[in-house]
């Protein structure tokens, strides 16, 4: 019985010993915010914008990376984390995007206790590397934004609506390379945005 007890202790301190020797888990985080260059607009509105909000869509509300397998199964990398959750991640950048390119004359975050009189907010519908067997491996990337006036007085506020769509090869399959894609696909999205609110700009209702 004392043999067996003995044995019994033995193991359970090799055992014990070999998790300490297991190496803890290594995850890299992940930063994307693409960085607007060149001057600002000159046809400048003098009212600023709150950037709100933008909502994720399951499964993509996460930190992990995403990659679509099939046209039903997605996976999550645990190893690769952006270093914030998405929504705050997009929010940032795109309030840093339309700052410098100055179509308001300035844009705060949804925290800041200025009343605006417009609010930019978004939903993004995909947010994935694809890497279906029938497709290119490709950063996938759809984002609707919702420019809203917050005087009072319109019945139906939203007054700029649009849906961005965007998709980029990747050089590689690393996390590297997969966020260098989604940093272009940011970018060339923002671009568009800034593009069409510059358009429309001067037709916006003022107080």
């Amino acid at each position: 019985m004392k043999f067996k007890r003995l044995i019994l202790i033995f193991l359970g301190l090799l055992f014990s010993a070999c998790a300490i020797k297991q190496p803890p888990i290594e995850i890299d985080h992940w930063r994307v915010v693409p960085e607007r260059t060149g001057p600002p607009r000159t046809n400048q509105l003098k009212y600023w914008l709150t950037q709100g909000t933008i909502s994720v869509t399951s499964p993509f509300d996460t930190k992990s990376l995403v990659y679509r397998l099939d046209e039903q199964k997605y996976e999550k990398d645990f190893y690769n984390e952006y270093i914030t959750m998405p929504s705050e991640m997009l929010a940032t950048a795109t309030r840093q995007w339309l700052n410098a390119a100055g179509i308001f004359e300035f844009t705060v975050n949804n925290g800041n206790t200025l009343l605006p009189l417009y609010l930019l907010q978004g939903s993004v519908d995909e947010m994935y590397t694809d890497f279906r067997k029938d497709q290119t491996p490709a950063v996938v990337f759809t984002i609707e934004y919702y420019l809203s006036i917050t005087d009072g007085v319109k019945k139906n506020n939203v007054i700029f609506r649009k849906k961005y769509t965007m998709r980029e090869n990747i050089g590689d399959n690393t996390a590297k390379s997969i966020v260098k894609a989604q940093q272009i696909v940011m970018g060339k999205t923002f671009t568009q945005l800034e593009n069409d609110l510059s358009k429309e700009v001067n037709n916006f209702p003022k107080p």
